[in-house]
C-alpha cells in the first residue's frame, strides 16, 4: 500500500468519527457501515479501523492536548468535522511512529480544505504545528523512523524523492511546506 492511498481510509475514519459523536450510532455499526459502503481494501479499512479504534480509545488525552492549544475558545465549540481531523491527526503524532509528521499534518490540512470551511486548512495547520512541538516526532528523523512494509510500496523498495533546483524567489514561496520549514543549501 502506498502512503497516498491512505488517505481514503483517513477520510472513512472521519466519516465514523463524525457519525459516532452526532449520530447516536455505536462505532462498530458506523465503521461496519462505512467502510462496507467505501470498499476499501483490507489494508486501509485495517488503518481506518486503527484510527477510530485509536482516536475513541485516547479520546479524553487528545481533546485535552488539542483544547490546551487553542486559546479563548472551548474545544468543543470547534467545528466538528476540524475536531476529528485533527483528533486523527493527534493519534498519529503519538502513536504512529513510522508516519512521518509533515504527512500527517499535510493529509489533515487536505481533509479539513475538502469537507470543512475555506479557512479550516489554516486552522487545523496552526494547531497541529503546536502540537508537534510536544510530541515524540518533534525532532522526527527519517533514518531512526521504524518502517512499515506498506509505506515502501507495492516492490517493498523505498519510495523515490525527487529533488528540485529552484532560484531564491521560488524557494521564499515554498518556505512553508506541510507545516515544515525549507531550509536552503544556500549560505545566508
Amino acid at each position: 500500500m502506498s502512503v497516498r492511498s491512505r488517505r481514503k481510509a483517513r477520510e472513512a475514519a472521519l466519516r465514523v468519527l463524525y457519525e459516532v459523536e452526532f449520530g447516536q450510532i455505536s462505532a462498530a455499526e458506523a465503521l461496519a457501515a462505512t467502510l462496507e459502503e467505501a470498499q476499501l481494501s483490507p489494508d486501509l479499512n485495517e488503518f481506518a479501523t486503527m484510527l477510530v479504534n485509536g482516536v475513541l480509545g485516547d479520546l479524553a488525552d487528545l481533546d485535552s492536548r488539542l483544547s490546551n492549544l487553542i486559546l479563548d475558545y472551548a474545544f468543543e465549540r470547534v467545528a466538528a468535522v476540524d475536531r476529528n481531523v485533527m483528533r486523527m491527526a493527534a493519534y498519529e503524532l503519538f502513536h504512529l511512529p513510522s508516519v512521518p509528521p509533515a504527512v500527517t499534518l499535510n493529509e489533515a490540512v487536505e481533509i479539513a480544505k475538502k469537507y470543512s470551511t475555506a479557512e479550516s486548512g489554516k486552522f487545523v495547520n496552526g494547531v497541529l504545528g503546536k502540537l508537534l512541538l510536544d510530541t515524540p516526532k518533534a525532532n522526527w528523523n527519517p533514518a531512526s523512523a521504524p518502517i512499515e512494509v506498506e509505506e515502501l510500496g507495492e516492490k517493498n523498495v523505498p519510495l523515490e524523492v525527487e529533488v528540485i533546483e529552484v532560484d531564491a524567489a521560488e524557494a521564499k514561496k515554498l518556505l512553508k511546506v506541510g507545516g515544515w520549514t525549507v531550509r536552503s543549501e544556500e549560505p545566508r
